[in-house]
């Protein structure tokens, strides 16, 4: 057996000492509990729910489905299968650096990898961002075998990994295809016919979810230039940008080092990662410019790994020069991390603490409407208010991130409904929670309250309404 390198295995204790210890730290936020809402009905509820209500294929789910079998629904126990495919990336990561550019950039590309504060991000989170970068990796290492003619059909596998994971896989995997057919021609037929059956088995369930409109989810209702600055910044400082003023600044030029280096010494291998990452990152953003507008941070996990190799090359290449450049980016990433699992600016709403805070407030007004269903999962006994409405003198309208989307002076200050008066706002960790009290009982009607959260809130937050829970 051959013995394992020993800055491998620091590089994935450094993933693992970054992943695993604040696993639970944070509740789970509005995708999240989707998952552990799948995850906890019926084999039957999860694809129908899958096909109706999600945006993504159903893989990942699958996978948490059996995975909760046996380890429960706890923040832990949803995100841990997330941890571990953004550990086990660390290793697939340096077989491709070894396999582009030798030991060197083996090491480099395994440590921005390790340290990434995006892929950090998202190997805490219940959904199969984690698992797509993971499949894009090992695809893309087999690709490079591929085109010297061996392990076509594990490529093909991996593949098909990767699309029933998440749909924008098909980027990196279509331009890996391309390569392929251009030069191994007729020898890989086998291998794209495999993964072409894959896309096609898909088809019938993408036709359904494109049904439903998931874009403003997906876009927040930014604009497509916006998100494009969005996506390339958190590549480089994380989901909610950098804890530290300024610090993408200084990855980004760091990085960009490592690039210059590339052409400098005219680095030829970057230039494969280079057309399946960063082309698989442009043509996210030309799909999005034809209409398929879906393009967001999360989305781009397929190709970041990939194309991490273009300035890891880089690093390897400038000998002393790189090593330090190389460092410095790691460094300062790590720095990154760090801010963004420490600070709770950065970290996802707080509905475990909102539930908890709420006591037994007998009405709660949520906006938006969706965002009943994090709060329902810390509050399971909450439940939709009849049409007819609820008779209380208590009720709590909460909102999450008032501070992303700030509302219009005196927003709060009218009630959702006659008969109240305010009594005190309360934020924190991303939250808010407006009181409202009546002296005596006060019909309140869904219709009513959803009405009111068009009219007051929607300027700023494009509600579209309000869930009312008893």
């Amino acid at each position: 057996m051959p013995r394992v390198p020993r800055a491998l295995i620091a590089l994935t204790a450094l993933a693992a000492a970054l992943r695993l210890p604040t696993l639970g730290s944070q509740s789970l936020w509005l995708d999240e509990a989707l998952t552990g809402r799948l995850a906890r009905g019926s084999l039957g509820d999860l694809l129908h729910r899958v096909a109706t209500e999600e945006a993504n294929p159903p893989l990942f789910y699958l996978l948490e489905w059996v995975w909760t079998r046996v380890a429960g629904t706890s923040e832990v126990a949803l995100r841990l299968p997330s941890a571990l495919f953004g550990i086990a990336l660390v290793p697939v990561a340096f077989a491709i650096g070894r396999r582009l550019g030798g030991q060197r950039a083996a090491v480099a590309l395994a440590a921005l990898v390790a340290v990434n504060p995006l892929l950090v991000y998202y190997s805490q989170e219940a959904r199969g961002y984690a698992a797509v970068a993971l499949a894009c990796a090992v695809g893309f290492g087999l690709f490079l075998d591929a085109l010297e003619g061996k392990r076509a059909l594990w490529w093909a596998l991996a593949s098909a990994v990767a699309l029933g994971c998440h749909y924008f896989a098909i980027f990196p995997v279509a331009i890996e295809a391309a390569i392929l057919l251009a030069r191994r021609g007729r020898a890989v037929l086998p291998a794209l016919g495999g993964v072409a059956l894959a896309g096609a088995a898909l088809l019938p369930l993408l036709s359904e979810q494109v049904g439903g409109d998931h874009t403003d989810n997906v876009t927040g209702g930014a604009g497509l230039a916006e998100r494009v600055k969005g996506v390339a910044t958190s590549w480089l400082v994380g989901e909610r940008g950098a804890a530290v003023d300024n610090l993408e600044w200084l990855v980004g030029a760091l990085l960009l080092a490592g690039v210059g280096l590339v052409v400098a010494h005219r680095v030829r291998a970057a230039v494969l990662p280079a057309v399946v990452g960063g082309g698989g990152a442009a043509l996210m953003a030309l799909a999005a410019l034809g209409g398929a507008d879906y393009l967001n941070n999360r989305n781009t996990l397929p190709v970041l790994a990939i194309a991490l190799a273009v300035p890891a090359l880089g690093f390897a290449a400038g000998r002393r020069a790189g090593e330090v450049l190389g460092a410095a980016a790691c460094v300062a990433m790590a720095v990154a991390t760090v801010g963004a699992l420490t600070d709770p600016a950065h970290a996802r709403e707080d509905w475990r603490a909102t539930a908890r805070d709420l006591g037994t407030t007998s009405a709660v007004v949520v906006v938006p409407p969706y965002a009943d269903v994090p709060l329902r999962w810390y509050r399971p006994g909450l439940e939709p208010a009849p049409p007819d409405g609820v008779a209380v003198t208590e009720l709590a309208v909460v909102l999450s991130d008032p501070d992303r989307n700030p509302l219009p002076p005196g927003a709060l200050d009218a009630p959702p409904v006659p008969g109240f008066t305010p009594a005190g706002t309360r934020r924190h960790d991303r939250m808010l929670i407006a009181r409202y009290r009546a002296p005596e009982p006060q019909l309140v009607r869904p219709d009513a309250v959803s009405a009111w959260a068009r009219t007051r809130l929607d300027a700023a937050r494009g509600a579209g309404g309000a869930t009312l829970l008893r």
